[in-house]
């Protein structure tokens, strides 16, 4: 068998990321979502390698995605053939893009706490398996509309994924 027909046999995985690896000034609110194992994690980033490169720390041995995966379903995450990565970029000011995370971690956490308060109403329900901080800045009006627009698109595409 030549490689050329080694390759033809094997199966391809396509990745779209668009711009997920663009974390130069830019932080993002992401979900993971398997619909089939009914499993939903939300987390933050301003990394410079974006959502992408933070998957990779969530994926690896000790990985916090791996970790609560595994204790809610009690098996590991490698079995997963329908897993997404959603993410939705936040305003490129400072108070998200800085060092500084109370901004990220209040949307993260109003995302969180709807999310929770969604499952029921759609199909396949899920777990939220992800924990999050809660912050101070969770009553500020700006925060709770990124949140409010996140969620929103969230669940009026949820039937698509």
């Amino acid at each position: 068998m030549t490689y050329r027909q080694i390759i033809a046999t094997r199966s391809m995985l396509e990745t779209s990321i668009l711009g997920a690896f663009n974390g130069a000034d830019q932080a993002y609110i992401y979900i993971w979502l398997s619909k089939k194992h009914k499993i939903v994690y939300v987390g933050m980033t301003n990394s410079y390698t974006g959502t992408i490169g933070r998957a990779g720390a969530h994926f690896n041995r000790t990985g916090t995605l791996r970790k609560r995966f595994n204790e809610a379903k009690g098996y590991e995450v490698n079995d997963v053939d329908d897993i997404l990565l959603l993410s939705f970029p936040l305003p490129k000011s400072r108070e998200f893009t800085s060092v500084e995370k109370s901004y990220r971690e209040a949307v993260e956490y109003i995302v969180q706490k709807e999310l929770i308060l969604l499952r029921g109403k759609l199909n396949p329900t899920f777990d939220v398996i992800s924990w999050v901080r809660l912050s101070p800045r969770t009553g500020n009006s700006r925060i709770k509309k990124l949140a409010a627009s996140i969620v929103e698109s969230f669940e009026t595409n949820y039937s698509r994924f």
